[in-house]
Formats: structure tokens, sequence, C-alpha cells
């Protein structure tokens, strides 16, 4: 019997790319550079979701949500693609340093001990 993963590898790359993206637009929407009028983008698709009327009602199990899904993602895509590039290639450049140390760092690691304690027990 073959050893088959929960997670295929595509699935877990797709997975790590959408968290590097999500880290990516975080990391843009708190920059002061970034103008406050592209800070709009986000919200106005948050808004969207969180409106009562949609293109798609809701109560279409899969299809209601997947406009929202949709929208969303959307927003985030674009709030990162007007930002400047200049300012996406220094936090992308950010982001892959700071996770290429934790991978390789030694200090990511904590090396300790422990002791349970019963509740009765004072130190």
């Amino acid at each position: 019997m073959q050893n088959k993963s929960v997670y295929p590898p595509q699935r877990l790359g797709a997975l790590i790319e959408a968290v590097r993206h999500l880290r990516l637009t975080w990391r843009l929407f708190r920059d002061g550079r970034v103008p406050i009028w592209l800070k709009t983008i986000p919200f106005l698709a948050l808004a969207y979701v969180l409106f009562p009327l949609d293109f798609l009602p809701d109560a279409v199990l899969g299809l209601g949500q997947l406009d929202d899904l949709a929208l969303l993602l959307l927003g985030i895509e674009l709030f990162v693609n007007l930002c400047p590039t200049e300012l996406v290639r220094q936090h992308k450049e950010r982001l892959s340093q700071a996770g290429a140390a934790a991978e390789s760092s030694p200090e990511s690691v904590v090396d300790s001990t422990y002791r349970v304690q019963d509740r009765d027990e004072h130190p």
C-alpha cells in the first residue's frame, strides 16, 4: 500500500503561496508610504462580503459564498498591483529574507524543560 499524504505537494505549495501573498498584503497595508486611497480597496472588498445584498444570493449554497470570496481576492490582488512597484519589491525581499533566516537559524529552536505542577502545590 502506498503512503498518501493528506495534502498533495501542489496544494501545499498553493497554500504556502497564498499565506505569503496575505503577509505581503498586510505589510503593504501597514506601510505608511502606501497612499491612503489604495488602502480603501481591501476595505471595500470586505464591505461587499459583509453587505447583505450580493450578485449571487448566499442562500445558494457554495455559489453565494464563491462570489464573496472572488471579490475579496480580487480586491486584495488589485491593492497589491496598484501599490508602488518598488515598495512591493522591497516587502517581497524582506519576507523572503525573513523566511530564509527562520528556516536556517538555530535561534528559531527553543530548547527548554518543563515540570507539571499540581494545583495545590505552591512554588
